[in-house]
């Protein structure tokens, strides 16, 4: 009789689960205009007072495997600013993307930045933020590496020479689901000018500014916050697909940018 018990109130329990995920399916994409996820995980990207709105979409790639090609699909949010933190000087932008592998594949544990980058190596670190691991890196990337660009719907005449990169990465769900948010800066030379191609001839002097580095990191942690709701979030009431990525989006890039794919063979290696 225990055992009947304790079987009943499994399936009992299993039966609850079921509805609740039935009633309310993970939505993703975006509430208002900031990247959102009811569920798997809850979470909320809160671009800083002063950045506005530059652009938003979802796209399904095709990232390699170790065998063939796996699936995935990204929500992307952009924002912008016509002026650093909202004020004067540089323009700066805001890319917030999650990337849901399909049920068979999961992204590695390797969150690197992609090879055509020029990485400041003392520049990475891990931390937390609002209970997720978070792994940070500093980098340089060329304008011909740059997926989101086509879709920022700010002035691109500054950001001809590419730009410096903070990007954080999460990965949610036994990496299943990537987060990725990058804080970005025009790239200049010397004179305080952007000079179409800079990036792709050497290394940008920036990258060896320790101070330099330092504030604009500071920066980039200021400008967003990741938040976790919980309650009635999860209904995902506020929450709406974007329209498909304009065919101007780079899918390959897009791709490179989030990295290969791996099986899941059920355990976390």
């Amino acid at each position: 009789m225990p055992k009947l018990i304790a079987l009943a109130l499994v399936l009992l329990l299993a039966g609850f689960v079921y509805a609740f995920m039935h009633r309310n399916p993970v939505r993703r994409g975006l509430a208002g205009d900031m990247l959102a996820s009811s569920a798997r995980p809850a979470l909320l990207v809160r671009p800083a007072s002063g950045l506005v709105p530059a652009g938003a979409g979802v796209v399904d790639i095709a990232p390699d495997t170790a065998s063939a090609t796996g699936s995935a699909r990204v929500y992307h949010a952009l924002h912008a600013s016509p002026g650093r933190g909202g004020g004067g000087g540089a323009p700066v932008r805001l890319a917030a993307l999650l990337a849901e592998a399909s049920s068979e594949y999961r992204w590695p544990l390797d969150v690197t930045p992609e090879p055509g980058v020029v990485l400041v190596e003392a520049r990475t670190a891990t931390g937390q933020l609002a209970g997720m691991t978070v792994h940070a890196a500093t980098f340089a990337l060329p304008p011909d590496r740059d997926a989101l660009a086509p879709a920022f719907g700010d002035d691109p005449v500054p950001w001809r020479s590419g730009a410096l990169v903070r990007r954080f990465t999460a990965l949610a769900e036994m990496r299943h689901v990537k987060l990725m948010v990058e804080y970005r800066e025009p790239l200049v030379v010397a004179g305080g000018t952007a000079a179409e191609g800079a990036p792709r001839f050497g290394r940008p002097a920036v990258l060896d500014d320790p101070a330099a580095l330092a504030a604009f990191e500071a920066r980039a942690e200021q400008a967003f916050r990741l938040e976790r709701p919980d309650g009635d979030w999860a209904k995902g009431k506020d929450i709406v697909k974007p329209d498909a990525a304009p065919e101007q989006v780079k899918r390959r890039e897009i791709t490179r940018m989030l990295g290969i794919l791996e099986r899941d063979r059920g355990d976390d290696r």
